[in-house]
């Protein structure tokens, strides 16, 4: 039993309309639902009795993973999970980093179109070369400091790059990447907890070292180990974690929850939750299982915590 694909990345945002002209206005997500989180789910999440939450899921024309959920807190957050732009935070803290996009069209225009938006990038433009497969990156700074990355992709393979329809400028949200402490701690719990595949594992070369440094923001000359996982055949949905050796900072200690803002929980949806629980740590339950309303629907969902102090929500349909 896999959880599949990442269904559901939850972003916390101090306001909605204003998440909507990049994810909405400019990546052209639509939105398939709003509601007002019930009780039960807030609970659930650990929210404060008197918080109430404002939700918008959103999804590239429905496709089933790399959908986003926007959640607007009232009383409004003020804790950021990330805060690396300039913050507090270091680009090589423990913990849940950015989201990914394909940009199916030239870069600078995506970048001009960004920019216009209110979202200008954090990089320039990084372009590299492995083998036979060509990518131009480049992070920008979303709704409250959230990073994205954007990726423009030449000869990737069917299994990382889903073919987009006609006409689509962007995509859905192809991967989530998190900065990694112990990547045998990863392995287990990706892979033995959550049945996920690990697509590649491999130091980054030193001839890319500079580059991928700039790109993440660490330090010149930090060593960098890439481990990807997913779940095929989907091509999103996937999870790269990123490992710095010596160079690892500390961990951000419980900032991944649904009450800040920011990237704030990883969703699954499976058929059979138990399979999932009976293969966790006692100590890896946040919360449930419990089934709650979601919407106009009902799920029962347990609340993991990850090795990274990621927080992930696993759901099966009631």
């Amino acid at each position: 039993m896999s959880v599949g694909p990442l269904r559901i990345v939850t972003i916390g945002v101090t306001d909605t309309t204003d998440a909507l002209r990049l994810f909405r206005d400019v990546v052209g997500l639509r939105i398939e639902a709003e509601w007002e989180a019930s009780r039960d789910l807030a609970d659930l999440w650990g929210l404060d009795a008197n918080v109430t939450a404002h939700i918008t899921h959103l999804s590239y024309q429905g496709y089933p993973s790399g959908q986003l959920r926007l959640v607007e807190h009232h009383p409004a957050a003020t804790q950021r999970v990330r805060d690396d732009l300039d913050g507090p935070d270091s680009a090589v803290d423990v913990g849940p980093k950015a989201i990914d996009f394909y940009a199916n069209h030239d870069l600078d225009e995506a970048i001009a179109e960004m920019t216009e938006a209110g979202f200008p990038p954090r990089s320039r433009p990084i372009h590299y070369v492995i083998g036979p497969t060509e990518t131009e990156e480049l992070l920008f700074t979303g709704p409250d400091g959230v990073p994205f990355l954007l990726m423009v992709a030449v000869n990737h393979p069917a299994t990382s790059h889903r073919v987009q329809p006609p006409g689509a400028r962007y995509s859905e949200i192809a991967t989530v990447s998190v900065i990694c402490d112990d990547p045998e701690d990863s392995r287990r719990f990706y892979g033995d907890v959550l049945g996920m595949n690990v697509r590649s594992a491999a130091d980054v070369s030193d001839d890319l070292l500079d580059v991928a440094n700039e790109l993440v923001g660490a330090p010149p000359g930090t060593p960098m180990h890439f481990l990807v996982f997913n779940a095929p055949p989907d091509p999103s949905g996937k999870y790269l974690l990123v490992h710095f050796y010596e160079g690892t900072g500390r961990r951000l200690v419980g900032r991944m929850h649904p009450r800040n803002l920011g990237i704030s929980l990883y969703t699954h949806d499976v058929q059979d939750l138990g399979a999932i629980l009976d293969r966790a740590g006692s100590d890896e339950i946040l919360a449930g299982p419990a089934e709650v309303a979601v919407g106009p629907d009902r799920y029962r969902i347990a609340i993991l915590a990850g090795p990274n102090e990621e927080r992930f929500e696993i759901r099966q349909p009631v």
